[in-house]
């Protein structure tokens, strides 16, 4: 009876061990896969950021009409798309340590407008058509930036 309960025990005490090993080493992979993917994604923000605003610098100095349609694969998890004093582009996103902000301008100081809706069709996922082109208003040349 001894020796079966002591081969029981150490069946036990190996199982212990082998799950006190997995689990840890379980929560390490997939707690490195999530921050993987959240560099992702920010790299993705990053990219569709600097093209917006390159292009809407190629537009502007290339005058009044001049225009460029780019399609954007927009990651998930963007919450909104904002133009802060016609001249920045931030994009909001949420992640595992709270909202996170990325905020593009351009080392030229142009104008750029656009309106809700396309900031708004710009937010949300998936692949994407925009326009951006360049118009005189009147007031001087801007840079629009509009979903097509």
């Amino acid at each position: 009876m001894i020796a079966k309960a002591q081969s029981s025990l150490e069946y036990l005490l190996i199982v212990a061990l082998v799950l006190g090993l997995i689990i840890p080493i379980t929560y390490l992979f997939f707690r490195y896969g999530s921050q993987s993917n959240e560099q992702i994604i920010d790299s993705q923000i990053n990219q569709i950021g600097n093209t917006v605003v390159d292009t809407a610098e190629i537009v502007y100095y290339s005058g009044e009409g001049a225009k460029i349609i780019l399609e954007l694969k927009i990651p998930e998890s963007i919450d909104s798309v904002d133009i802060l004093g016609d001249r920045e582009l931030v994009f909001t996103r949420s992640s595992e340590i709270g909202e996170n902000q990325m905020v593009f301008f351009s080392s030229v100081d142009i104008p750029i407008k656009s309106d809700a809706a396309s900031l708004l069709y710009l937010a949300n996922s998936g692949l994407k058509r925009i326009r951006i082109q360049a118009v005189d208003p009147g007031t001087g040349l801007e840079v629009r930036i509009e979903k097509t």
